[in-house]
């Protein structure tokens, strides 16, 4: 079978440089479908970069002008990456071709019915009706014709990753008969590897530093845990637009010796040590289109504390391996987090529940579920 994904970011390094959800997806399925069939991947294009690479029996394209990794904006940018994406997918043999990512959905659609194939594009989460608030005006606009576009378009199936994300896609008036759930999963044998914990009391946080992720509510229950047990840690793994005002927060608490920010770490390896190192993995977010980190968490044995989001509760099997706060109420996960480190028959309990919930989401299991779709 011939099988085409347009990405808008897909890994330089193999997994050593994955640097979201949606590029962990794409990764990990292309990765195990190319056992048996002939993938080629269309992504965005950097400087530096090889227009034209080979990864195991993958071939990838990268087309369109320079297009940094981003999360805010660029809208020309990605426009012009979508008109490349949509020639050059074309141009290519396909039976199916699937769209990984918000702005490869239209190149994807367009390029399957010029070629006679199958049209699929992976759903990670809907803003239709919600884009000016989540965006702001300009690039809100844009992107709710951009949506109710896609979402009017006939598509052979549409892969939600989440029962979350597949409501509110029905909600647009797609037929539930066209959408199927597949989680998205994590590599069960990258951590099964045992890791001493850190000596002190540690918290992790590893997400993209932005407004929606609220990494302030957890910098503020930092501030009132340090009141009951002075020597905790924070460790702040990511980048984003939020940085420096994290930095500053952490200033006027008075709290540098107490939160570590890190950055953007390449290898996967590294992120995962830490994880297993820590004693509670941390999600404030109240967006997220599954949470993959949460996954990752539990596979690492690592008790979490999440908020109350919708698709968080779902992925968190309710609260197996962990507990959930009320979103945006930083003394609520405060109490949650003090809950767990002085409860240490609850807390080997919960570490036993992450044992066991991970399993759900594994990326053999997760690849079989897509090629059943693939076959059908």
């Amino acid at each position: 079978m011939n099988i085409t994904y347009i990405t808008e970011y897909f890994p330089y390094e193999g997994d050593k440089d994955i640097s979201g959800g949606v590029e962990a997806r794409c990764f990990n399925i292309a990765k195990r479908m190319s056992k048996k069939h002939n993938i080629s991947i269309i992504t965005s294009w950097r400087e530096g970069q090889e227009r034209k690479q080979i990864y195991g029996k993958i071939k990838i394209f990268k087309v369109g002008p320079h297009h940094p990794y981003s999360n805010e904006g660029n809208i020309i940018t990605r426009l012009k990456f979508a008109i490349a994406a949509y020639n050059s997918a074309k141009k290519l043999k396909a039976d199916i071709i699937e769209g990984y990512n918000f702005i490869s959905y239209l190149p994807a659609y367009y390029a399957g019915k010029k070629l006679k194939a199958k049209k699929i594009a992976t759903y990670h989460e809907v803003w239709a009706g919600e884009w000016i608030k989540n965006k702001g005006l300009f690039v809100g606009i844009f992107g709710e014709i951009w949506e109710r576009w896609i979402l009017s378009l006939k598509w052979d199936q549409i892969i939600a990753v989440s029962k979350f994300t597949a409501k509110r896609v029905i909600k647009n008036n797609i037929s539930p008969k066209k959408i199927s759930v597949i989680y998205n999963g994590i590599n069960i044998k990258d951590y099964k590897e045992e890791e001493t914990k850190y000596k002190n009391p540690t918290l992790i946080s590893i997400s993209r530093l932005t407004p929606k992720k609220r990494v302030q509510d957890l910098i503020n229950a930092t501030y009132l845990v340090k009141k009951q047990i002075p020597n905790i840690k924070l460790i702040i793994i990511g980048k984003g637009n939020e940085s420096e005002n994290l930095k500053n927060q952490v200033k006027r608490l008075k709290l540098e010796e107490n939160v570590k920010f890190t950055g953007y770490v390449k290898d996967s390896k590294d992120v995962i040590k830490m994880l297993k190192k820590s004693h509670i993995f941390c999600l404030p977010s109240i967006l997220e289109g599954f949470g993959l980190v949460l996954a990752e968490s539990m596979a690492s044995k690592t008790p979490y504390v999440c908020s109350d989001i919708e698709v968080l509760k779902e992925v968190s099997q309710n609260q197996r391996g962990g507990l959930i706060f009320k979103q945006k109420d930083y003394k609520d996960l405060t109490n949650k987090i003090l809950f767990l480190l002085k409860n240490k028959k609850l807390y080997a309990t919960k570490e036993e529940e992450c044992k066991k919930a991970s399993k759900k989401y594994d990326w053999d299991n997760i690849s079989k579920e897509v090629m059943e779709i693939y076959t059908k």
